[in-house]
């Protein structure tokens, strides 16, 4: 559900593109196109690499629906005939071919782990295994490896939960934003929304332009509900003045139920302010039931954000903070996101970047976060006449 607020002649706020949906017209599973078999490789390329493996794989349960293949996010068999076909294997490789595991396959050296999502219920789904091929003239300690190989899996499982927000996503918002990338700063953010999201206290998202605050929010929304609900957005910027009141209100009616996500609360006025935090209170005291409740997510426009002492007191002591790191803090996910946006914005072609250019991309400073380096790499897939990009032709992209 969408509902988006705009100034008006009348001070009464109104609603528009409101759309609700329907349990039946909204998928339970995710479609394994391109972009996340792309996402996918990277993730076990980087493993392969890591860890000194020759060759990994996932297999993962599959229904063809609507035309397209879908990993099934569901246990009930009511909801498997809801799609037409048999549910089948799919694998996905570090080779080019996807058709088996691999092509010079041995059992001895061969491990598996389950692949195992957790619905928002509680109750934990197989969807496949993680599969590979230690390489046979490299020492492997077999404990060191599960190890390794089990973070591996959480690493997958968690871009499928990504993937599903993002989906969520794409039904309302028509974008494709979500989280790439296996740093540390990445995982221990996928931590720490994991735990907010088990709570009722209402969240604030803190961060700069271009750090995901929205998809922190739609991550928050998703794990916290078991089925579709709505997810409110409101950008405090468009508000009227004196008019808080009535549009949270309005945005509460909507939100019945589901998520409210109200953006930049620093731009508002003392009095509009106040009215944020009556709503607020009454909102955070209200039983948190999934039914009749509405969870509440707020944010600011910068990390630093600056509002009066006694607003800023007043936010720590009645929200649970979501720090989300800059790009400048995720640095070992600048290669994935690039490959990832290299392979969505090339022209023709896809291009690499030399050794070099791979390391001053990692080393500039990214002001403008993820947004300046999609920004980047569009105007790189523009220019680049070559298979590699130049650490010079970098830097003068980079300008």
């Amino acid at each position: 559900m969408i509902a988006l607020f705009q100034a008006a002649i009348t001070p009464k706020p109104l609603a528009r593109a409101i759309h609700k949906f329907n349990q039946s017209a909204t998928a339970k599973w995710v479609p394994l196109n391109k972009s996340f078999i792309t996402l996918t490789k990277i993730i076990l390329r980087s493993a392969v690499e890591r860890l000194n493996l020759a060759q990994a794989a996932i297999t993962l349960r599959c229904v063809t629906h609507q035309g397209y293949r879908h990993l099934v996010l569901v246990n009930d068999a009511q909801d498997l005939h809801m799609v037409a076909g048999q549910v089948e294997e799919f694998i996905i490789s570090t080779q080019e071919a996807n058709s088996t595991p691999f092509e010079d396959f041995v059992a001895a050296t061969a491990f598996s782990l389950p692949l195992n999502h957790k619905q928002p219920q509680g109750q934990s789904q197989r969807l496949g295994y993680l599969v590979v091929q230690a390489d046979p003239g490299v020492a492997i300690k077999r404990e060191q490896l599960t190890k390794d190989l089990a973070l591996v899996a959480d690493e997958i499982v968690r871009t499928i939960g990504r993937y599903q927000t993002r989906y969520r996503a794409i039904h309302i918002y028509g974008d494709q934003s979500y989280w790439i990338g296996n740093s540390k700063a990445l995982r221990h953010l996928d931590q720490r929304i994991d735990l907010l999201a088990k709570g009722s206290n209402p969240v604030l998202i803190r961060a700069d332009k271009g750090a995901g605050k929205v998809i922190a929010a739609r991550s928050l929304h998703c794990l916290s509900r078991a089925d579709t609900a709505p997810f409110i957005e409101s950008d405090c910027k468009e508000w009227e003045e004196g008019t808080a009141a009535s549009i949270l209100q309005s945005l509460r009616t909507y939100a019945n139920g589901g998520t409210l996500f109200v953006r930049n609360i620093d731009s508002l006025s003392s009095d509009n302010f106040q009215c944020l935090r009556n709503f607020w209170l009454q909102t955070a005291t209200a039983r948190f039931d999934g039914a009749e409740s509405v969870r509440l997510i707020l944010s600011v426009s910068e990390y630093d954000y600056k509002v009066p002492a006694a607003q800023k007191q007043w936010l720590m002591q009645c929200a649970r903070e979501l720090c989300l790191p800059d790009l400048a803090a995720r640095r070992e996910d600048i290669r994935d996101l690039a490959q990832f946006y290299i392979r969505e914005f090339a022209l023709g072609t896809e291009f690499d970047l030399t050794e070099e250019a791979w390391r001053l991309l990692e080393a500039a400073d990214w002001s403008g976060n993820v947004e300046q380096l999609k920004l980047l790499i569009k105007k790189l897939a523009l220019v680049a006449n070559d298979e590699l990009v130049s650490a010079e032709e970098l830097q003068a992209a980079l300008v």
